[in-house]
């Protein structure tokens, strides 16, 4: 069976948040919160699709809910690729994202205050992608599912269907969800710049690159 790697992007970009929001000039006007907050705000819906930071980035709620089920709807995908069932596959979703948000500490501080382009600290224990590769290869349990989807295709029978393999399947993904290492703590510097709301009547920091930030947290 071809198996994703767990560890390979959850996070889709949040390239459709910013392409919403204007470039700002350089004015007098500064943002009400600080390029801390909006980074640790990006970086904890790049971790797990949530953040109650909301206000540091000019997002609205309906912008944050439409990138959060887009990034949910990837891992739901990505999941169902080892034929679970779709209530199965959102269940284990759920479960990873928990485990993301219960491992991966997020922490920023301003490294350059600067009015213009200030430096953020990212702070983070990122997924350990090649631990989580060597555990994935090694896995019995991932290896037996795969020899038995192909049993099963070979008589016709779809495992989405069959109780026998969703119960084992759930309970193989969440041990090796419980089992995903990561990193010791590691720090990442990110530039910051200003927009504007997208009814242009406020300011706000955001990452210049917010694609670095996704690529940092999951150990890229």
């Amino acid at each position: 069976m071809n198996m994703f790697l767990l560890t390979k992007r959850l996070l889709l970009p949040l390239i459709a948040v910013l392409t919403l929001m204007l470039a700002a000039g350089c004015g007098d006007d500064k943002p009400k919160e600080s390029a801390d907050k909006a980074v640790l705000a990006y970086a904890e819906l790049y971790a797990y699709a949530d953040t109650d930071k909301l206000s540091a980035t000019g997002m609205t709620e309906a912008q944050k809910k439409q990138i959060s089920q887009a990034l949910l709807t990837e891992s739901d995908q990505m999941f169902q690729s080892f034929m679970l069932s779709e209530s199965n596959a959102m269940e284990i979703t759920d479960y990873y994202i928990a485990d993301r948000k219960a491992n991966m500490e997020l922490k920023a501080k301003v490294k350059k205050d600067d009015a213009k382009n200030p430096v953020v600290e990212l702070t983070a224990t990122p997924i350990d992608t090649r631990g989580a590769k060597q555990q994935m290869d090694k896995n019995e349990d991932l290896v037996a599912m795969g020899v038995y989807i192909g049993l099963a295709q070979q008589q016709g029978v779809d495992v989405r269907t069959d109780a026998t393999y969703q119960q084992g399947a759930v309970e193989i993904l969440k041990a090796v969800i419980d089992e995903m290492p990561y990193d010791s703590e590691k720090t990442l510097d990110v530039t910051c710049e200003l927009v504007k709301s997208d009814d242009g009547k406020a300011l706000y920091w955001a990452p210049k690159d917010p694609q670095v930030i996704r690529k940092f947290l999951d150990g890229e």
